[in-house]
């Protein structure tokens, strides 16, 4: 068994459901559509991760994902429900519950930072990796944070946390410093979650490092990368 565990929070690609702060830029297909491609280039990056064992937890139902679950499983990832009543207590929960089965460094990102380097992960393992008790986090341009890990179970980075605000990142600094863990933190990176954000993106898109996300933005209709370009001017 191996000792360190990534695990990847996302949401089954439903319409009006995810990425609904890039309508109406895009359709609500359509957003939905480049959701999925985001959390099909994100699992696939992750797979060059040395010595990781990778589990998929989504908020939603498994046997509820259509397309995206059937393209995932074919993957052969290891996909678990989310639980707990907020973002908060879903994610110690799956923390805790992977320490149960006896991994020893865990790390969780997201599906919104689908350019994120892979050495940033790679540099949050290595943190946990030579220090006992260490934390580590990598903070978002908005205020959130886009990665958070560990190798002991701190359930105090998920408490009195205001998640999904600009304060998210600030608050959980605040839950953590005054443990008895080492802290790291990463270097900055940004979630798309806006149209800023999918501008930046697109200038980042290179077509063998995101090939779903590049796929998926040449096949939008209503809203090419040049389209995208001229609703923001307007």
């Amino acid at each position: 068994m191996l000792s360190s565990a990534l695990i990847i929070f996302f949401k089954w690609a439903k319409a009006n459901k995810v990425k609904t702060r890039l309508v109406p830029a895009l359709s609500p297909d359509d957003a939905a559509a480049l959701y999925a491609a985001f959390v099909k280039d994100t699992f696939a990056k992750v797979r060059a991760l040395r010595d990781v064992e990778i589990f998929g937890y989504v908020s939603g139902m498994l046997g509820n994902g259509g397309d995206l679950e059937a393209h995932l499983t074919a993957q052969s990832f290891t996909l678990r429900e989310q639980q707990g009543t907020d973002l908060g207590e879903r994610m110690q929960r799956a923390f805790q519950e992977l320490f149960r089965d006896g991994f020893r460094r865990i790390v969780i990102i997201g599906t919104d930072s689908p350019d994120l380097p892979l050495n940033y992960i790679t540099a949050a393992f290595d943190s946990l990796h030579y220090s006992q008790n260490a934390l580590c986090i990598g903070p978002a341009a908005d205020g959130g944070y886009y990665l958070l890990g560990m190798n002991h179970f701190f359930p105090e980075a998920f408490q009195n946390v205001p998640y999904s605000s600009s304060e998210t990142y600030r608050a959980t600094l605040h839950q953590i410093i005054p443990l008895s863990g080492r802290l790291f933190t990463l270097r900055h990176w940004y979630d798309v979650d806006t149209l800023d954000d999918l501008l930046r993106l697109s200038r980042n898109l290179q077509q063998d490092h995101l090939p779903f996300t590049s796929a998926a933005l040449a096949r939008i209709h209503l809203a090419t990368r040049e389209q995208i370009a001229v609703s923001a001017m307007t």
